[in-house]
C-alpha cells in the first residue's frame, strides 16, 4: 500500500536527499608552489567549494612589457570527471599604476580561484595556460606534460539523475568543432508585480537557460541544438526536450546561442493553482551538424535549480 504524505511532510530518503543538497561540504584548497610541488589542503568534497592557489613563477614566460604595461594571463582549467563539466578563470590579479586611475597594468599578482564542486563529482583534472598578446604571442602550459593534476573527490555519495541525457550515437566528439563559450540557468518567479507596488499576489515560475556556443564556421550552412533534461526533487526526470539555438555568429567569432524558457513550473493565481514538480537539476547536451556529420563537445552540462518555495518567497 503507497504512503500518503501530508502536505508539508517529506518522505526520509526526500529528507537525505535535500540534505546532500543544501549541505555544503567543507572547503578545500590545492596550492600550486614555485618549486612544482603541488599540496592539498582539506579533502575535497561534493557540494564544496575548492580553491586553487597558483604560483605564477611556475610560468614565467606568461607575462611581457609593451608601452609601459604588462600583457599577459594565466588561466586554470578544472574538468569534472565523469561528467566532464570544464570551469576556467584567471588565477592572477592585475596591478594598476595608480598615478593616473585606473592606470595601465603594470604587473600581476596571485588571485587564488575558487571553483564549485558539482554533486556527482568523482576526480577533478587541473592544468593551466599562460600567455600573452602583443606584437607577438606566447604560449605556455603547467599540465604536467600532458597528463594534467588529478585529485579524488569525496564527500556525499554523488546524484546522479535516473535518465541523464544520453550521448547521441554517432555523434563525434570535437571540442575544436563545437563548445560551449558561456551559460546559464536560474529559476524565476515572472508573475507581474502588482502596481503601486506590494507583495506579489500569484506565482509563475519558469526555468530560464541562456547558452552562447562556439562553432567552426561553413560557408555551406549548419544547424545546432541541446537535449535538455529537467529532473525534480528525487532526481525523477519531469520534462525533456530537444531545442534548437539560433544562429548568432555576426562579429568575429561564429556562434549558436539559446536564451529562453525550457520548463514550465507551477503557476498560481488568486482561486486558482495549478501545480507542477519542482525543477531541481537541468542537464543538457550541445550538438553541431555540419556537412552531414553531427558534432558534440563530449560534456553532459548540469545545474542544480532553487527549489520552488524560495523563488516564490
Amino acid at each position: 500500500m503507497p504512503t500518503t504524505l501530508s502536505r508539508g511532510a517529506t518522505s526520509g530518503s526526500s529528507r537525505r536527499r535535500e540534505a546532500s543538497r543544501s549541505v555544503p561540504g567543507s572547503p578545500s584548497t590545492i596550492q600550486f608552489f614555485g618549486d612544482w610541488r603541488q599540496e592539498q589542503h582539506g579533502t575535497i568534497e561534493r557540494g564544496s567549494k575548492l580553491t586553487l592557489d597558483y604560483d605564477k613563477a611556475r610560468l614565467p614566460g606568461s607575462f611581457a612589457p609593451w608601452r609601459g604595461a604588462e600583457f599577459g594571463d594565466i588561466v586554470a582549467f578544472c574538468r569534472f570527471h565523469p561528467r566532464g563539466d570544464i570551469v576556467s578563470g584567471s588565477v592572477v590579479a592585475p596591478v594598476r599604476n595608480q598615478e593616473n586611475p585606473p592606470g595601465a597594468v603594470i604587473s600581476h599578482v596571485p588571485r587564488p580561484l575558487d571553483v564549485p564542486v558539482p554533486q556527482d563529482a568523482n576526480q577533478a583534472e587541473i592544468w593551466f595556460h599562460g600567455f600573452y598578446q602583443t606584437s607577438t604571442r606566447a604560449d605556455g602550459w603547467d599540465s604536467r606534460f600532458g597528463a594534467n593534476y588529478w585529485f579524488d573527490i569525496g564527500g556525499p555519495q554523488p546524484r546522479v539523475p535516473e535518465r541523464p541525457v544520453n550521448y547521441r550515437s554517432g555523434a563525434w566528439t570535437r571540442p575544436d568543432v563545437v563548445n560551449v563559450m558561456e551559460h546559464r540557468a536560474t529559476k524565476v518567479n515572472v508573475f507581474p508585480a502588482p502596481q503601486g507596488g506590494g507583495p506579489l499576489e500569484g506565482t509563475n515560475l519558469q526555468t530560464v537557460l541562456a547558452l552562447r556556443a562556439w562553432v567552426q564556421e561553413s560557408r555551406y550552412g549548419a544547424n545546432a541544438w541541446i537535449d535538455v533534461h529537467v529532473f525534480g526533487d528525487g532526481d525523477e526526470l519531469i520534462h525533456a526536450e530537444t531545442l534548437t539555438l539560433s544562429y548568432s555568429g555576426f562579429g568575429p567569432s561564429s556562434s549558436y546561442q539559446f536564451d529562453g524558457v525550457v520548463y514550465q513550473g507551477a503557476t498560481a493565481t488568486p482561486g486558482s493553482v495549478q501545480p507542477k514538480p519542482d525543477a531541481r537539476t537541468l542537464q543538457y547536451r550541445l550538438y553541431y551538424e555540419l556537412n552531414y556529420q553531427v558534432f558534440t563537445d563530449g560534456i553532459l552540462h548540469q545545474f542544480d535549480l532553487t527549489e520552488d518555495a524560495l523563488v516564490r518567497s
